[in-house]
């Protein structure tokens, strides 16, 4: 639970930066890496998890840089360092839905605003608040990820 509402404060903030700036700081992804790979290791050194799963933690993370560097960044490289946390906090199989449920919110408004005319193909969504809303809603249903 503790893991939770840490993850749900760094998300709001950088939910703020991104939707008013529409970049997050690299101090403050860095710092969200540095309290995730802490909590990861405590995790580690406790016993409760192996170092593999303290590692793929890190996967759904890693393959969004490695789409945004593909895309030339149409998804920004900072979502992917965003996400690297909530890796390493949570399990990999929960930190994909998260990212996929995120995915699938801002295609829904992407469509809103395209139906709407109020949007076009290149129109800039910020991805951090729909990751924010993807965890807020796994962590309220619960559905055992």
């Amino acid at each position: 639970m503790a893991e939770h509402i840490i993850l749900c404060g760094y998300l709001g903030i950088c939910s703020c930066y991104d939707c008013r700036y529409r970049r997050i700081p690299l101090w403050l992804l860095r710092l969200g890496i540095g309290i995730g790979g802490l909590y990861a290791a405590v995790l580690l050194f406790s016993g409760q998890i192996a170092w593999q799963a303290a590692l793929t933690g890190a996967a759904p993370g890693a393959v969004m840089l490695l789409y945004s560097r593909l895309s030339q960044e149409k998804l920004g490289w900072a979502d992917g360092l965003m996400v690297i946390p909530a890796g390493l906090m949570q399990q990999w199989e929960r930190c994909t839905a998260e990212v996929l449920l995120a995915c699938f919110l801002t295609f829904l408004v992407a469509l809103i605003l395209l139906l709407s005319g109020k949007g076009s193909k290149n129109t800039k969504i910020p991805f951090a608040p729909f990751f924010l809303a993807a965890v807020l809603l796994l962590g309220i249903t619960d559905i055992g990820l």
